[in-house]
Parts: C-alpha cells; structure tokens; sequence
C-alpha cells in the first residue's frame, strides 16, 4: 500500500543517521550531532504518517500484523529517544538506536509480513493495551543502547585502551542513571499494558472465552524479567555493569522471540 512509502522514508532517514553519526563521530565532529538528531526526528515523523495513515485506512489502531507491530515498535523507540536522549543531553545514544531502527525496519520491509488483517472492535481497551505494550519495549530498546554504551567505556578503561572516540562518550554515571529511569518508566508502562490487556480478554474478545495461554505466559516472563531488572539492585545488590547486560539480553529476547510468539497465539492471530 502507498503508506508503506512513509515507512520506508523513515527507514532511510535512519539509516542515513546512523551513517552520519558513525562518521561524525570517528571524525570528531560531535559538535554537529543536531543533524543527527534532525534525521531522527524526520525519521519519527515519517513512521507516524506510516501509522496514521495506515490507521486511518483500516479503521483501528495499526497493530493487525507483525509488519505493524515492528513500525510502532520502531516508533516507539525513537520517540523515547527523542524524548530522553534530548533531555539528558546525550544525543550520541541517537547513533546507536538509528541502527537498531534501521535493521528492524529494513527487516519488516524485506520479510512478507505484511499480511492485510481485520481487528476486532475492542475499543479503547485493545489500542491501549498494545499502545502501553510498544512503548514499554521501546523503553527497555533505549535502557539496552544505553547499556551497550556503558559496557563498551567499561571495556575500554578495564585494557587500558581509550581510543580517541572514548571521550565523545556519555559519562558512564549519566548512562547507569538513564538505564535505570527507562526500566522504571517501562515497567510501569508495560504493567498497564498488561493490566489493559487484562480488560480485553475480560470483553470476550481476542480469541473469545478460551484464554491465550501462549501470549499469556510470554507476557508473564518480560514482565518478569522487567521486574527482576528493577528490583536487582536493591534486593540482589546487582552493579550497573549486571544490569546492563540483563538489559541487553532482555531485549534481545524480545526481538527474537516476538516474532515466534505472535504466530503461535490464537488469540493475537487477527484474521479476515
């Protein structure tokens, strides 16, 4: 469909900003990490006309297939960024979550995903539950680049080894600090996900009376994994360095597992 252009505008855009934030900062030209954040913001822009349009052409919220899901995933992602990255004054995270965009998204473009589906009438309680859901992903996204960053400047000062882009680098207390926000912020976010996706089953829909036990039981683990993040520090006394690989490695579950799940449910399979 034509609103796939947009999709592939903003695709494009991010990875002509991850290509420019590598070069910008192998040369030392951090100083112009606006454009950076221009491109980003351009390429967020594109992804929101993808799913408005989209939206407005099937009637519902765009979340009927995976194709879908992976755009407001991508959508997410860089709205947190934009949000946080911006706040903190550490837009360098930009050059590491374009890339992340870019390969899920040129994966969404290039896989046949993009299967027309019909949602439901569900009402508010099914777009929140998936609006709370993404959002909740992209913030754990964006506490995993972060936690990329730290592990990467911990490397680097364990060898002894600082290389000229080491000190273009957010500082490593800056990141634990940012790492741990985004957990909080997406654990609450996927807690009232979950709590919405509770209110849909409750309707009758979704797979009517018999539970989705599949999804279900996903769902419990990454809410148990966000838990666990969260609560590590204080009742297991987890370093930054812990969590962030916990991080990474949550994140990466969920990339790779979603796809699996969301075929495997009955009750998130939306058919014609």
């Amino acid at each position: 469909m034509d609103e796939r252009l947009w999709f592939a505008l903003g695709v494009a855009l991010a990875l002509l900003s991850a290509a420019w934030a590598a070069y910008a900062l192998g040369a030392g030209r951090s100083q112009h990490t606006q454009w950076n954040n221009g491109l980003l913001f351009l390429a967020w822009l594109s992804i929101s006309l993808f799913l408005s349009e989209r939206g407005r052409h099937i009637g519902h919220c765009p979340i009927t297939n995976l194709f879908e899901t992976v755009a407001f995933l991508d959508w997410s992602l860089l709205l947190t960024y934009l949000v946080i990255g911006t706040a903190y004054r550490v837009s360098v995270l930009g050059a590491f979550t374009a890339p992340v965009v870019a390969g899920t998204g040129f994966f969404a473009l290039a896989a046949p995903i993009d299967v027309p589906r019909s949602l439901p009438n569900l009402g508010w309680a099914l777009e929140l539950h998936a609006s709370f859901s993404l959002l909740a992903y992209g913030a754990l996204g964006l506490a995993a680049v972060s936690s990329v960053l730290y592990l990467v400047q911990e490397r680097q000062l364990k060898g002894h080894q600082l290389r000229q882009w080491f000190y273009r680098l957010p500082a490593m207390g800056d990141l634990a600090r940012i790492q741990r926000r985004m957990l909080v912020w997406g654990f609450f976010l996927l807690t009232l996900g979950l709590a919405a996706g509770g209110l849909v089953t409750e309707s009758g829909g979704m797979g009517g009376a018999q539970a989705d036990w599949v999804k279900i039981v996903w769902s419990a683990v990454v809410w148990a994994l966000y838990l666990h993040l969260v609560l590590s520090p204080t009742l297991f006394g987890f370093g930054a360095r812990r969590v962030a690989w916990c991080s990474v490695g949550s994140y990466v579950f969920i990339l790779l597992t979603f796809w699996g799940i969301d075929s495997l449910s009955h009750a998130h399979r939306f058919s014609s």
